[in-house]
């Protein structure tokens, strides 16, 4: 298998493509996630009413954990997206600026080009 480098003027297009399909991805994973989280709340509220004793408590401890977990996991997935949405902007912004650099350097061609 060769890496064969990609051609001249796809490579930003490709990686902000790449960074909206990392988002889409990260956001589909986080709204299952929060779902599974909410059955799971939903659960342990039945649970709290109908389970009592020490293994009763010891196991909405348990949940209560998880959750905390799962609060933490879709906390550091928002950032993740967060971050990917400002590496796009960035993205964007070089992307923008080079073009102009470019055209600006053209339009400077086409004026020596005349004096010539």
């Amino acid at each position: 298998m060769s890496n064969t480098p990609a051609p001249p003027g796809n490579l930003q297009t490709s990686s902000q493509s790449e960074n909206q399909k990392g988002y889409h991805a990260l956001s589909t994973v986080q709204s299952g996630i929060k779902q599974s989280q909410e059955e799971v709340r939903t659960t342990m509220s039945g649970l709290i009413h109908a389970y009592g004793g020490q293994d009763g408590g010891a196991y909405q401890r348990l949940l209560a954990d998880w959750s905390g977990q799962v609060d933490i996991i879709t906390k550091n997935i928002n950032q993740m997206m967060e971050q990917l949405q400002e590496t796009g902007m960035l993205q964007r912004g070089l992307q923008g600026q080079t073009t102009a650099t470019i055209e600006t350097s053209s339009r400077s061609n086409d004026v020596l080009a005349q004096l010539i």
